[in-house]
């Protein structure tokens, strides 16, 4: 390798610090460098490489508020615009272990600590050049998504018995898993820990007995990894995994948070956090995940809506479930500032309608502080909006595309089921389930575990509904209206029961033979409330018009007294 390493090649450094910019410029020059580029941030660094191809890049790990190196590794590389050769090295001065090792997990080329002297970053870079000249074919393959030729061509180096055996084994071994392929898998990484007991082969073995079902052996393979290198993130995860399919919550719990503390900046690592607090009911764990995944992918690549929507619903959700009056408002208030930070910083909800989401939590959250009647008129104000989500277009350029699952309505259902419109929530599910596409599994999970919280509610309410039912059949419009009541007492803003109770006590007031209270007519007028002015279906639509009519009729007709 000739002493003038960066000789005829494009260099980019991506330092928010100019004194460093200078000074890596200068041990860079003595390298061999000439055509230099420099930005501050890693939106700048996206932007210079979408215009134009980098053969090396220098990237500190912290870049301000915005993108951080690990994220523009990501952002490059979902992108397509590092090609096999490049070399991307970060170079920062953390030396905290979150820091190193996600930074690691994220397998940039390499990962310098500042100070560094010129000839420990000229022997770093010439070991990394000389490892992309030597397997050119495999990283050509795997940035063209073959994993077949991947394979060939670690087959291929791994027989010349080279410096890169190693290497090439574990890369074989990983695509192997990646297809599938367990026999060949398993084969490798036999005689592979036959000859060296490597934390790669250990995990990549743990990996397959897991996908095996073979847990308690990828266990022990887990555990002699960890007592390798207790910073093995990893493998921690993979412990978490086999205990939870076990059935260990607790024990579960315990490992992950332990991944967590080593390097928190995985979303994989997240959401098993949040899988396991959730079988836990471990709510303060679950929130705090969420808002970890929102915050790493904010910056990222894929800025997702998703995770900023699934972060304010799981608070919400919190919020719902909790029992102490103080951790309820606490929850409401994160909810509330979540919302209010992401429409100051609208680059993630820019091609959403934020706006309804927002107000669909708002009555979410004011049906928390016991304000149903507000949280059911405000549903009212974008009903329709919701209604059209249910309709999504088709592109005319490309029909074949599935439409996007219409987040907002589904945030609907939530919100009707909170507030014991059960069966609007139920005809809302039915068309959300005739959509194409799959609902994001986070909300799926907030789906079925309101409706299982909501069981007991919606049996209580059904049975007093069908009592009041019965009673009406059979003329008992004094029982019938205590049942409507005390239905409405467990779903206030129930369309169908408001109704059913109207309709009892206008029977009551119509009857020449009973007293007719002013209280009587005070409650059907307050009920009427319930309806008035609101979203309803066809049939309740007709329905609450011929109530309405023989209600005024009777007042009209002043037929009742006190």
């Amino acid at each position: 390798m000739s002493y003038k390493t960066l000789e005829n090649l494009r260099v980019l450094i991506v330092d928010d610090q100019r004194p460093f910019q200078l000074l890596l410029k200068g041990i860079l020059y003595s390298m061999g460098a000439t055509n230099i580029a420099f930005v501050m941030t890693g939106e700048q660094a996206l932007w210079k490489c979408m215009h134009g191809s980098y053969d090396v890049l220098f990237v500190d790990y912290n870049l301000g508020s915005g993108k951080n190196g690990r994220q523009l590794l990501e952002d490059l590389r979902e992108k397509k615009l590092l090609h096999p050769a490049a070399v991307y090295m970060i170079v920062t001065g953390e030396n905290q272990v979150p820091m190193v090792v996600g930074a690691i997990e994220a397998e940039p080329d390499d990962y310098i600590i500042k100070p560094f002297s010129q000839s420990v970053l000229r022997t770093r870079l010439v070991k990394i050049q000389n490892r992309k000249k030597q397997l050119a074919p495999i990283y050509q393959a795997m940035f063209d998504d073959q994993p077949e030729l991947v394979i060939e061509a670690c087959k291929q180096e791994r027989e010349q018995a080279g410096r890169y055996h190693s290497l090439c084994g574990r890369i074989q071994a990983e695509t192997h898993l990646k297809l599938k392929q367990y026999d060949e898998a398993e084969a490798l990484l036999s005689e592979t820990l036959s000859f060296s007991r490597t934390n790669w082969a250990l995990l990549l073995q743990a990996r397959l007995c897991f996908e095996q079902g073979r847990f308690e052996e990828s266990l022990e393979l887990c555990n002699e990894a960890i007592d390798t290198n207790r910073y093995f993130a990893e493998a921690f995860d993979l412990k978490a995994r086999n205990l939870l399919a076990q059935g260990l919550m607790a024990e579960a719990m315990e490992v992950i948070s332990q991944a967590i503390v080593i390097s928190p900046f995985s979303i994989s690592r997240q959401n098993l956090l949040m899988d396991i607090a959730r079988d836990m009911d471990d709510v303060a764990s679950l929130v705090q995940a969420s808002k970890q995944i929102y915050e790493i992918t904010r910056r990222a690549a894929r800025q997702e809506v998703v995770h900023l929507l699934n972060y304010i619903r799981t608070v919400i959700d919190a919020a719902s479930r909790s029992e102490d009056l103080n951790q309820r408002n606490k929850y409401q208030q994160e909810a509330l500032l979540a919302i209010h930070r992401a429409k100051r910083e609208d680059t993630v909800i820019r091609d959403f309608d934020f706006e309804l989401f927002e107000t669909l939590c708002q009555a979410r959250l004011e049906s928390l502080s016991g304000q149903q009647y507000l949280a059911k008129k405000t549903y009212a104000t974008v009903s329709d909006r919701v209604a059209a989500q249910m309709a999504p277009q088709i592109d005319p350029d490309n029909p074949d595309e599935i439409p996007p699952i219409p987040h907002c309505a589904a945030d609907a259902v939530l919100l009707l089921n909170q507030i014991g419109e059960f069966e609007q929530a139920s005809a809302l599910t039915q068309n959300l389930n005739k959509v194409n596409g799959a609902i994001d599994p986070i909300l799926q999970k907030l789906f079925s575990e309101q409706q299982n919280r909501s069981l007991s509610r919606q049996a209580s309410f059904n049975e007093l509904n069908k009592q009041g039912i019965q009673f009406y059949k059979e003329s008992n419009y004094e029982q019938a209206l205590l049942c409507f009541e005390q239905a409405l007492e467990v779903a206030p803003m129930n369309t169908g029961s408001a109704l059913n109770f109207i309709q009892t006590a206008i029977q009551m007031m119509a009857d020449p033979k009973r007293k007719k209270p002013l209280e009587l007519v005070e409650k059907c007028r307050k009920t009427f409330r319930v309806v008035d002015n609101m979203p309803l279906p066809e049939h309740h639509k007709v329905r609450h018009q011929e109530l309405l009519q023989q209600f005024n009729k009777l007042k009209e007709e002043k037929r009742y007294s006190r």
